[in-house]
């Protein structure tokens, strides 16, 4: 197996300060790292804007582009990996595959895919498309020539930490609704929810509240028992919803810092999260509330928190997701043999220690209570039944292997 030069045209957010640390750029950037491999990271809207011309929107997109095109010559890139791009051009992309003929070109996507017909023209262009959302996958591969392939929002150790805070918080909402859409109308219906059961509610980014950014977003998470997830494309009746494996990436989120999570029920994403035990799932406002009171009153929530983030930090890490990408760009394996050691951290989730277990040394540091070394095991035995043997060229059964599409046909 190789190392790769990569270069990573993202969202990085230079000019915020850190206050959204977490994000998916940086975690993809750092599991493609632990992989073995370099990364060279281009913040495609920072650079735009800090090449304008007195200040003109969009005025530094030419320069913007062409840097982009020299960093990918100068370095002889093996991989272009770029998110989102509204503001990359067809014709840079072009330009780097002409100067690096060999050169592969992808890019991920996890927003609502509402773009112009630019963007669309760069798909019968790149060699793989990743989107976060798996319900038409299967159509944009009739109509474009790229492969197209689901991928799953990242929850990571290095970044979705788990802190130890008293639990003062029976429930959080985080949604920007911006009074618009169904969220709002959840929003409205959880408040006056918790209300009515004297229960303590945050509430960021909707309903007029602040929202909540770097650490502590964090500490916000830790105080708190029960997280509710709710997206732009969710209905009140999940039935409703026309969705499969699709979520946002604070689902991951919340999970990886070890919070009990509530989503309605998706399409699909059983095969990531077993519903009572990983996660909870609920089919109507109703539900959520009623499956609220009963977990917040016999504790239950607190075995949720760990099993699912035991589940997500296992499946959902940056160094599997970035090496499931790579080996469907490339269609080659990218096993774990570049790594220096083989990452297998486990969480205690009783005192919040780490035990790790490097291969290379067999060292063994921080070890977990006895109670927490069994849930462990136990854990990782019943998440054998994912782990079927590999197929074709992957490393790996992926949990998601089977949303990957070309020319409408399953690849």
């Amino acid at each position: 197996m190789r190392s790769l030069k990569i270069v990573h045209c993202g969202i990085f957010n230079e000019y915020d300060d850190g206050d959204f640390f977490y994000g998916l750029e940086r975690k993809i950037s750092h599991g493609l790292i632990r992989g073995g491999h370099f990364v060279y990271d281009f913040s495609y809207r920072d650079w735009e804007r800090n090449l304008r011309l007195c200040g003109i929107k969009n005025s530094g997109l030419k320069k913007m582009n062409d840097k982009l095109a020299r960093i990918c010559k100068n370095i002889n890139a093996d991989l272009l990996l770029i998110a989102k791009g509204e503001k990359i051009e067809l014709s840079t992309l072009k330009a780097i595959k002409q100067a690096l003929p060999k050169i592969k070109i992808a890019l991920w996507y996890v927003d609502h895919l509402e773009e112009k017909s630019a963007f669309f023209e760069k798909l019968d262009f790149i060699d793989v498309f990743f989107w976060a959302n798996g319900l038409k996958l299967r159509e944009l591969s009739t109509k474009f020539s790229a492969k197209f392939a689901f991928f799953p929002n990242i929850s990571d150790a290095a970044f979705d930490k788990k802190l130890n805070l008293t639990k003062t918080t029976d429930v959080i909402y985080i949604a920007r609704d911006y009074k618009e859409d169904v969220r709002f109308k959840f929003a409205l219906l959880l408040r006056d929810f918790c209300q009515k059961e004297n229960l303590n509610l945050k509430i960021f980014a909707s309903l007029d509240n602040p929202s909540v950014f770097g650490d502590e977003f964090h500490r916000e998470l830790a105080k708190t028992k029960i997280a509710v997830n709710f997206n732009r494309d969710d209905e009140l009746e999940s039935m409703r919803s026309q969705k499969l494996l699709g979520a946002s990436d604070r689902m991951a989120q919340f999970m990886g810092c070890g919070i009990c999570t509530f989503s309605p029920a998706i399409a699909g994403f059983e095969k990531l999260y077993e519903d009572k035990k990983d996660i909870v799932y609920f089919i109507n406002p109703s539900d959520c509330f009623a499956k609220i009171k009963e977990y917040l009153s016999c504790d239950k929530y607190a075995q949720i928190a760990a099993q699912g983030r035991v589940k997500t930090l296992k499946i959902a890490n940056a160094t599997r997701v970035g090496k499931f990408m790579l080996e469907t760009i490339f269609e080659e394996s990218f096993g774990n043999e570049n790594c220096d050691e083989k990452d297998t951290r486990i969480y205690n989730d009783k005192d919040g220690k780490i035990c790790e277990k490097h291969a290379a040394s067999g060292e063994k540091k921080n070890r977990a209570e006895k109670d927490d070394e069994n849930f462990i095991n136990e854990t990782s035995k019943k998440q054998s039944e994912f782990e079927d043997e590999a197929d074709g060229f992957y490393s790996e059964n992926y949990e998601w292997r089977e949303f990957i599409y070309r020319n409408g046909e399953r690849v």
